[in-house]
């Protein structure tokens, strides 16, 4: 929600198609790439989103103050699904500090939410301030992420979630009333611009696990060294290695030992 978001109900129907367009598209990676969870989130946060434009946009046969806060409440959920999926996306479990960070923010929402008709610019520098906390951190766990998870979209994400937060509060104190769309033009372009990070990151995710997978096959490609009598396999630094153990190392394999039929009969003929 902006300062200004009454005089742009023309837009707010193109931004719908925007943020769900964008929505399908995380969803397409979703099915793509099952292991991943962060996708499916941010599908979820840019339908969500796209509902909170549709609403604002009036077409909604709403009282004002009605299609306001149902859009508030669709743009709010959609940016916790969009945090929740950076957090996961990132390594991290759910934890007890996360649900309650979660209901505080939810309560000073909620405050911002009753002050708007005695204190309106207090109430909706609150609201703005709100989710710019919910985008910077996010922004965060992307930048400051793990260093063996290089991601190439990482800091486009990072510090495009940064740059929307900061901006969110900043635009309320800006001279724009001349030229509102253009400003709001920059708000949506950051959350693009964030999309496109996310993508960027989850294709670099499946570049380097395509090529993890290339380096485990290539450590047991060509011919193996191995002892006639105790097999044991030598490496290039001329250390002898046990069979299972070398495979394990250079693969995803693991071994479970068994005996065939033949060695029963050689070593425990009193078993048959």
């Amino acid at each position: 929600m902006t300062l200004f978001f009454n005089s742009l109900k023309e837009s707010q129907l193109g931004y719908t198609a925007i943020f769900a367009c964008i929505g399908l598209g995380f969803l397409f990676l979703r099915r793509v790439d099952k292991g991943e969870v962060g996708p499916g989130y941010w599908a979820l946060s840019f339908f969500l989103g796209s509902l909170g434009f549709l609403f604002w946009s009036g077409m909604v046969p709403l009282e004002p103050w009605q299609y306001f806060l149902a859009g508030e409440v669709f743009h709010v959920s959609g940016f916790f699904a969009l945090i929740c999926g950076a957090y996961r996306f990132a390594g991290n479990a759910y934890k007890l500090w996360n649900l309650v960070a979660s209901a505080l923010w939810l309560a000073a929402w909620l405050a911002s939410i009753f002050l708007i008709p005695t204190h309106g610019f207090i109430a909706l520098l609150s609201l703005k301030t709100l989710r710019a906390v919910l985008f910077i951190f996010a922004g965060i766990l992307f930048i400051g992420g793990k260093k063996e998870d290089a991601l190439a979209g990482r800091p486009l994400a990072g510090w495009s979630l940064v740059a929307w937060g900061l901006y969110v509060v900043l635009i309320s104190f800006l001279p724009v009333k001349s030229t509102p769309n253009l400003a709001y033009g920059f708000l949506v372009g950051f959350q693009i611009l964030a999309a496109f990070g996310l993508v960027a990151m989850l294709v670099d995710r499946v570049r380097a696990r395509a090529e993890a997978s290339e380096r485990r096959a290539q450590r047991l490609e060509g011919l193996l060294p191995i002892c006639a009598y105790c097999k044991r396999i030598r490496d290039k630094d001329n250390h002898w290695h046990v069979l299972e153990s070398y495979i394990e190392e250079r693969s995803s394999a693991e071994f479970s030992h068994g005996i065939c039929p033949d060695c029963m009969k050689k070593f425990h003929p009193d078993r048959n």
